[in-house]
């Protein structure tokens, strides 16, 4: 074996474990990020950090109402629900629209859920929900 294959098989073998470092720190920074549950009270505090970013809330579901929209051009039957997420911390507005025939998309009041959500602080000083998935939901009698 000739000395230069032995330093380009130990260059090869540096860079790949470099290589190897950083997307296992990226995958691990990412995902960190994306479990971070979020405190109401702090994007109610701190609204321009948060503006327009996907957010982790968890709370209770209030003040629900269901809206149904029948598209005939489409075919698509399409349910816009509104609600108040509340988690002891703050209160906000939440918007998501789901198929209506899956009723496991469809929360109630009473219901602790966790949703992925983007952020959006309105002009009347307002932050609101715009729900992208509900994680998770349970229903609280």
């Amino acid at each position: 074996m000739s000395l230069s294959h032995f330093d380009t098989w130990s260059y090869r073998r540096y860079v790949g474990w470099w290589v190897l470092t950083a997307l296992a720190m990226a995958l691990f920074a990412s995902l960190s990020w994306a479990g971070g549950m979020l405190k109401l009270g702090s994007l109610l505090a701190n609204p321009e950090s948060y503006q327009s970013k996907i957010v982790r809330v968890e709370g209770i579901v209030a003040n629900h109402h269901l809206k149904h929209i029948k598209r005939w051009a489409n075919n698509v039957d399409r349910c816009v629900q509104t609600f108040t997420v509340t988690d002891g911390t703050g209160t906000m507005q939440a918007e998501y629209g789901a198929n209506c025939a899956g009723a496991m998309d469809l929360v109630r009041n009473g219901d602790r859920v966790t949703l992925e959500a983007r952020f959006d602080w309105t002009s009347s000083k307002a932050g609101v929900l715009n729900v992208k998935e509900v994680l998770a939901k349970m229903q609280v009698n």
